[in-house]
């Protein structure tokens, strides 16, 4: 997987078989992919013609991309079109969340704000931390407890 491009200083795109969710990282960023997007082949986009033809004759020229839209968690050097992108382990997660030895997560609040209409994306990524850092567990869970709480909050009955 592969940086594509640059949408601003911490959200890039990653051309590769990614879902929502899922923590990747680069040389110098950990970051979270929050959308996926299918972008139709460059020989349909410039010569406008009809996609069903062109898959029809030339399978190859016409597989559709699969760009994940990721937002960055930490980030050292932001990343360059062209770089390699991996995904995260445990260890990667225990790492970027413990500094000085104290448990600590300053991206939140941005990352809230960022996923305010797919607050989903937040809580699973809680659970996630959950396994990954378990002596952590009811400090993410109190934290998990307030994400809920305020896409309860957005819900009109």
């Amino acid at each position: 997987m592969k940086v594509k491009r640059l949408l601003s200083h911490d959200e890039f795109e990653v051309e590769g078989e990614l879902k929502i969710g899922d923590i990747v990282k680069t040389s110098g960023t950990f970051a979270i992919v929050v959308d996926i997007i299918h972008e139709e082949p460059e020989i349909v986009k410039y010569l406008n013609v009809d996609a069903e033809k062109v898959r029809k004759f030339m399978p190859d020229l016409a597989l559709r991309g699969r760009i994940a839209k990721c937002i960055s968690l930490v980030c050292k050097r932001p990343p360059e079109p062209g770089e390699d992108v991996e995904l995260a382990d445990f260890s990667d997660l225990r790492e970027i969340h413990f500094s000085n030895g104290e448990f600590c997560m300053p991206y939140l609040t941005s990352l809230i704000r960022k996923c305010r209409d797919r607050l989903w994306i937040v809580k699973e990524y809680l659970n996630t931390l959950m396994d990954a850092i378990p002596e952590e567990r009811e400090v993410i869970e109190i934290i998990r407890a307030e994400v809920e709480y305020g896409m309860l909050r957005g819900v009109e009955l």
